[in-house]
């Protein structure tokens, strides 16, 4: 008899739990993240500092404890060596089949330099404006979830003269510098958090069948 009533115990905690996860409930998982690599229309040359500066942020905005980043190079393995992905849709379809969840695409705009002088002492100045163009889709439903463009303004000055040296020129390097730094904290503002994900198991099981290779 005691051995009928634990049975009866067991079986009623297992029908809990299954009621407790029916079919079709949402789960939870980290987030994938494909980042294409950003895009250079600056017209400059030596811009590395800029993209790795914008990479950073990225990976501060986005850390690895909380996303998965899928390896670009997989990414270029899914598409067609002889044309690249210009399409939304030749830009989510491979993705997908990646287990992909987002795909971030970065545009760096042409940076507007300009100079003068200015105030009593003639101060040099330099100014930097730094405009970024990012788009972010959900793989999933194939929407754009971010479209926009982010700007910031970086200036840098130096008096004319003075007991150390004479500073003729102010470096555009140091102004760019200045605005990725607040660029860098606009980015963390505005990008939307793409925290922990809830996908319907239904939907997770499509995107299982994307991953077969």
């Amino acid at each position: 008899m005691k051995i009928k009533i634990l049975v009866f115990v067991l079986m009623l905690l297992i029908s809990r739990t299954a009621l407790a996860s029916p079919e079709g409930s949402e789960i939870t998982k980290i987030p994938s993240i494909l980042f294409l690599p950003i895009t250079d229309n600056t017209g400059m040359k030596n811009t590395g500092y800029i993209t790795e500066a914008i990479n950073a942020q990225y990976a501060k905005k986005y850390p690895a404890k909380k996303f998965h980043v899928i390896p670009f190079p997989d990414y270029a393995n899914q598409i067609n060596s002889n044309s690249e992905a210009e399409t939304e849709n030749e830009v989510i379809k491979p993705a997908a089949t990646l287990g992909a969840d987002y795909v971030v695409r970065t545009d760096l705009q042409t940076i507007k330099i300009k100079r003068g002088f200015k105030g009593i002492f003639i101060k040099k100045w330099c100014a930097a404006e730094i405009p970024l163009k990012i788009t972010i889709w959900n793989v999933a439903s194939g929407k754009t979830i971010f479209n926009g463009i982010i700007q910031e303004r970086g200036d840098k000055s130096a008096i004319i003269g003075g007991v150390i040296g004479l500073p003729f020129t102010v470096s555009e390097k140091s102004a760019i510098k200045k605005g990725l730094e607040k660029l860098g904290k606009k980015i963390d503002k505005d990008l939307p958090a793409l925290d922990q994900i809830n996908i319907d198991t239904d939907t997770a099981s499509k995107n299982e069948e994307h991953t077969t290779p």
